[in-house]
């Protein structure tokens, strides 16, 4: 009986975190399916946004204009980037140029 019980709270857990990691949560962006999720996000000025990568292929983000490039993220990896500046920027991998995004800092 304890060992079911365990073995139902791991799963439980398990469960949990596989279901909260498919959708990005607020001021996230995933990289997969070769595309950034969502491909534009609108945030306050002075917010943080993490990217992280889903795949198993390498990518970046990168900055259309340079202001930020992430390098090479592996499967897990991880960039975040703060936006202390209001306006528009466009960014995409360099690895893949068809996938593109877009931050909006109001």
């Amino acid at each position: 009986m304890k060992t079911y019980l365990l073995i139902s709270v791991f799963l439980i857990l398990l469960l949990g975190a596989c279901s909260k990691s498919s959708e990005p949560g607020q001021n996230e962006v995933f990289i997969q399916n070769m595309s950034f999720n969502p491909s534009s996000l609108t945030v306050a000025q002075g917010t943080t946004v993490t990217w992280t990568n889903k795949e198993s292929v390498t990518h970046t983000v990168t900055s259309n204009t340079s202001i930020f490039n992430s390098g090479s993220l592996s499967n897990g990896g991880t960039f975040s980037y703060k936006f202390n500046t209001v306006g528009t920027f466009p960014y995409h991998c360099s690895i893949h140029s068809g996938m593109t995004g877009t931050i909006i800092v109001k």
